[in-house]
């Protein structure tokens, strides 16, 4: 297990003691064990190996930085399939059988929130300040990344916040195995079988049949800063591709400054090629 740096102002990190014996365990918070309604103060990320790119360790670096104290957790593709072999078997054959890894790298991640809890955040994601503020009284979390709500892919999965057991999860679950029975295991759409177009159905079907009025859903800028339809209009277009990281005129700092009410950003690097590198999983 590889242990990052301490920050000299986070007493808490004096240690690192792994909760779960497979996936790289950077901090853990002393208060993760005790139990709380409220969203435990652990960050995951995931990734194939271990083995990152420059880029992507310096935006990792971020929420290490800006959450002293807190669990970090990354998870490799074997440590996802060892979660769900040990702790949700019964999943396992619908796991292994989907075509593309990031159909299971998707899933991976709604099991980290029903076992674990906390915040989910895709590795093209840089910290702009703690979380802690915005979390406060929630109990699970999701954010648009366009403020045309009405998109079918307007609710990624690329965050996802909770705590950990939260019946939402069973909700997507559900329509994880819904869109298999519908579309078929072979199916190589991750965004109907396991992303965002599922997502959105499973949000649809939670707040009209759940008593619960506890998913909060945040706005575009709170979360992933640039609207991602600005690369559609021709009147946005430069602001987004200043955010852009696959971009020739990405320019992180130019971007930030265009969000500075947001918790974190995204820089949208996962779905073109940069410097031959594929983001695609």
């Amino acid at each position: 297990m590889t242990v990052h740096e301490k920050c000299p102002q986070s007493p808490a990190r004096e240690t690192a003691v792994s909760l779960f014996p497979r996936p790289q365990v950077l901090y853990v918070s002393q208060s993760l064990q005790q139990h709380s309604i409220s969203i435990p103060q652990i960050i995951h990320q995931s990734w194939r190996t271990r083995k990152l790119k420059a880029f992507q360790t310096e935006w990792q670096k971020t929420w290490l930085h800006n959450h002293p104290g807190w669990t970090y957790m990354f998870w490799t593709d074997k440590d996802n399939r060892r979660l769900i072999a040990d702790h949700f078997p019964w999943f396992l054959d619908v796991y292994d059988s989907f075509p593309r890894n990031i159909q299971r790298a998707d899933c991976a991640r709604y099991f980290y929130m029903l076992h674990f809890g906390g915040c989910y955040f895709d590795l093209d994601f840089e910290s702009l300040k703690n979380l802690g503020p915005l979390l406060l009284d929630v109990q699970v979390a999701l954010a648009y990344m366009t403020q045309d709500t009405e998109s079918e892919l307007s609710i990624p999965n690329a965050f996802v916040a909770s705590v950990p057991g939260h019946a939402f999860w069973w909700y997507v679950i559900k329509h994880v195995l819904m869109a298999v029975a519908s579309e078929g295991i072979g199916s190589h759409d991750a965004h109907r079988i396991t992303g965002p177009i599922m997502l959105k159905k499973a949000v649809a079907q939670y707040q009209t049949l759940s008593p619960m009025q506890d998913l909060t859903i945040f706005p575009s800028d709170t979360i992933y800063g640039v609207d991602y339809s600005w690369r559609y209009d021709p009147a946005m277009l430069s602001k987004f591709l200043s955010c852009h990281a696959a971009s020739q005129e990405f320019n992180s700092t130019e971007c930030k400054l265009s969000f500075p009410g947001s918790y974190s950003i995204t820089y949208w690097s996962g779905d073109l090629t940069w410097n031959g590198w594929v983001g695609e999983r």
